[in-house]
Parts: structure tokens; C-alpha cells; sequence
């Protein structure tokens, strides 16, 4: 069994400055290896939503010292994931809508499988078969939930995956796992639910199958569109 690559070697990887026999043993490893394909993966979807928070500009002013340290290595990674990053959805809910205050930011973006990130802007197309990560930024700690209903009308619980009730949810915006598509052609709605108390995802499920937007006091709500060709 091959050993795993070297976590800077995959940054350098990521940072665009391999050549050569690096660069050749990277490509083959990421193409032989779903593990280092996943590491990847997460790599790039760790640095998209780093840049949410932390725009390239004011990062490189704070990296400008004398020895190079690993995010030294990633910053270019980090710039370019900014020209291809994401639809980034915000709300400001209205008073009767909801009690929680603030706002919330939704975002989503394929994963290739090549490992790169690409755009999910409203409306993209999409296809089965396709992996999806979410990041949602909230206002505060509380529990989160995003469900989702496909052009045939069947209402999915894409994050927690495995429970009936809204997980954590905090500082950390990128969600854990990505989503793979099902066949399911059509158009797709996606929503991010956020309140400051636990809640049953069923009563978010009820809404979505009646064909209704999820919504109940104390729950901010943002959603997001894709289409499945």
C-alpha cells in the first residue's frame, strides 16, 4: 500500500509549484487514490472558504515576513480560488419572518474531479453525479440544517446526513462533506436553516414536500438554485 502524501508537498501541489517528477508522482497519486483525491478535495474546499472570511489582500500583508511558513505555500492557491469561488447568498431576514437576529451567508461549489472548485452561481447547471460542499456562515452558535427539494419534487436532508436533528453549527462555515447529485434531472432549491435552538429537521421536511419555503419562528432562512442537466 503507497504511502499518503506529504501535506506540504499537496500544498505546494495546490500553490501551483510543482514540476517535474513532483508534479508527476502528485497527478498519479490523485488519479490512482480516491483517499489523496479527497485530500485534495478538502484542501481546495478548505481554502474557498478560508477566503470568505479572509480576502487574499489583507492575508498577504500579514504573510509578508522573512521565513515562509505553509500558508506562504498556500497563498497563491488561495488567490485563485478567489477568481472561481462560489455564489455567496445574503439575507437580512424581515422582523415577522424569524426572531433570530443577523444575517446569513449560503455558499456552494462544485468539486471536479480533478479536485478543482467551480462556481455555483444561481441557476448553474449541474449534473448527476456531481459533488457539492456547502459553507453557511451564521451570526452566532446555534443548529443548522440544509434540505432541499429536486425538479420531481422530493425533498432531500443534505446536512446533518446522518440524524434527525439540526447539528451545531458555528464559527467553522464549511460543512463537513460534500453531496453527490442523484439522477434526478430539473430544477433543484436548496435551503440553509439556522436557529439558536435545536429543531427537528422533519418540521423543515413538512414545508419543503408541501411545496413551501421552510419557515417557523426563531429560523433564519437563505436558499440557492441549480439546475440538473
Amino acid at each position: 500500500m503507497s504511502r499518503p502524501l506529504p501535506d506540504g508537498l499537496l500544498e505546494r501541489y495546490l500553490a501551483g509549484e510543482l514540476t517535474g517528477e513532483a508534479l508527476a508522482r502528485v497527478e498519479k497519486a490523485i488519479a490512482e487514490s480516491p483517499a489523496e483525491r479527497s485530500r485534495v478535495e478538502a484542501l481546495r474546499a478548505d481554502a474557498a472558504a478560508f477566503l470568505i472570511k479572509h480576502p487574499p489582500g489583507p492575508i498577504a500583508a500579514r504573510l509578508e515576513a522573512p521565513r515562509r511558513s505553509w500558508f506562504q505555500w498556500l497563498l497563491p492557491a488561495l488567490a485563485a480560488a478567489a477568481a472561481v469561488l462560489i455564489a455567496i447568498v445574503f439575507l437580512r431576514p424581515a422582523e415577522d419572518d424569524v426572531t433570530t437576529k443577523g444575517a446569513m451567508a449560503f455558499t456552494a461549489f462544485r468539486l471536479s474531479s480533478d479536485g478543482a472548485v467551480h462556481e455555483l452561481t444561481p441557476n448553474a447547471k449541474v449534473k448527476p453525479g456531481d459533488r457539492v460542499r456547502f459553507s453557511v456562515r451564521v451570526p452566532s452558535d446555534g443548529f443548522l440544517a440544509v434540505v432541499s427539494r429536486d425538479g420531481a419534487g422530493n425533498a432531500s436532508v443534505y446536512f446533518p446526513s446522518s440524524s434527525t436533528v439540526s447539528a451545531r453549527h458555528g464559527a467553522t462555515a464549511l460543512l463537513p462533506d460534500a453531496i453527490e447529485l442523484d439522477g434526478v434531472l430539473g430544477p433543484e432549491r436548496v435551503w440553509a436553516i439556522f436557529s439558536a435552538r435545536s429543531f427537528e429537521v422533519s418540521q423543515a421536511i413538512a414545508h419543503v414536500k408541501a411545496g413551501n419555503p421552510p419557515k417557523r419562528d426563531g429560523w433564519l432562512v437563505v436558499s440557492l438554485d441549480w439546475v440538473k442537466e
